[in-house]
């Protein structure tokens, strides 16, 4: 574990308060009391929250109180704030150098479920970043966003699938972060649509072997999707929808399954989460589909993306590309 400073405190569990030792590191936050180590990965913190001196730390296990940091109290909350956001872009697959670096109120609405409160933001060259000190961190592509809009000492933004994200409360800096928005969303926006024109200029070239599973899935009666994953590589997928139902297959040099689906809600739902979880993943495709008990970074990832949690819920099977694959993809949608 990389340390990040190590803090003497009182900690309390369970109603029995006993001298402990805190070290935050880049993966989880390590607490001695005693003779026992406990290591609390940040997949396991979901909120954590400084009231009166009292840091009470949220898990997926129950409530933790440290007190008794004295003079450190703020500087330790700071910290582990500072290390819950880098491991939670980390999960996010966010990356880049920030076009701004700041704090403020941000309020967010996904499928009419609101929230709100205060985060870390920061802007990137492909998308906005919200970290408040709880398991709410997102990713907001900038490539699916509308022009964002200055109003009221805040900037929102607004995504094709109707979500909202405000962010407010930065001071000075607001109209320079509208102004560095505005140009990186224009410039994402318009290199996501070229790209995606391309891919389908030459979709048969770049389907190559896969172009006969295309051909299959499409001749089921299906509509057919094709997408890019983010702008940095070669890979993309297409996907079949009917009644329902989808086939997604990805397109990558490495052998992969076709992913079936079962859905309710209608096709553009489905199309729209389909998107975006594929952008928000990138090169990280595993976390699509993989068990991901093991994977306690990748568990922070599905559970800061809707997108990507209702397709997990959606699979329901799995085709391996062998002799069976068309008769299996066919009984699928034909019966």
């Amino acid at each position: 574990m990389s340390d990040k400073g190590t803090y003497t405190c009182l900690l309390t569990e369970g109603g029995r308060p006993e001298p402990a030792t805190c070290a935050i590191g880049r993966e989880m936050l390590g607490i001695t009391a005693g003779k026992s180590l406990r290591q609390i990965n940040y997949c396991e913190l979901q909120d954590f929250r400084l009231r009166g001196y009292h840091l009470f730390l949220i898990t997926n296990s129950g409530e933790i109180q440290l007190s008794e940091l004295g003079h450190d109290t703020e500087s330790f909350f700071e910290n582990l704030w500072n290390a819950y956001m880098q491991r939670s872009k980390e999960a996010l697959f966010a990356e880049g150098t920030p076009l701004y670096t700041g704090e403020g109120d941000y309020a967010f609405t996904e499928q009419g479920a609101a929230q709100h409160g205060i985060a870390k933001i920061e802007l990137l060259d492909d998308a906005l970043i919200l970290c408040p000190h709880d398991h709410l961190a997102r990713r907001i592509p900038l490539c699916f966003a509308g022009e964002p809009v200055e109003e009221n000492f805040g900037i929102t933004l607004t995504l094709d699938t109707g979500d909202t994200y405000r962010f407010s409360r930065i001071g000075r800096d607001t109209s320079a972060v509208f102004e560095k928005m505005c140009k990186a969303r224009k410039t994402v926006a318009a290199q996501w649509r070229r790209a995606h024109q391309e891919l389908d200029s030459h979709l048969d070239e770049r389907l190559g072997e896969r172009l006969d599973n295309y051909r299959l899935i499409r001749d089921c009666g299906c509509t057919m999707l094709t997408g890019l994953y983010r702008m940095d590589g070669d890979g993309f997928w297409f996907a079949g929808l009917k009644d329902g139902r989808a086939a997604v297959e990805l397109v990558t040099p490495e052998q992969t399954a076709t992913y079936l689906y079962t859905f309710a809600g209608g096709d553009r739902a489905f199309e729209y989460s389909l998107r975006h979880a594929m952008e928000s993943v990138g090169l990280h495709r595993e976390v699509i589909f993989a068990d991901l008990s093991d994977k306690p970074l990748y568990q922070m990832t599905v559970d800061r993306s809707y997108h990507l949690c209702f397709l997990r819920d959606h699979n329901v099977k799995r085709v391996i590309h062998n002799a069976a694959w068309s008769k299996n993809v066919s009984e699928f949608f034909l019966g």
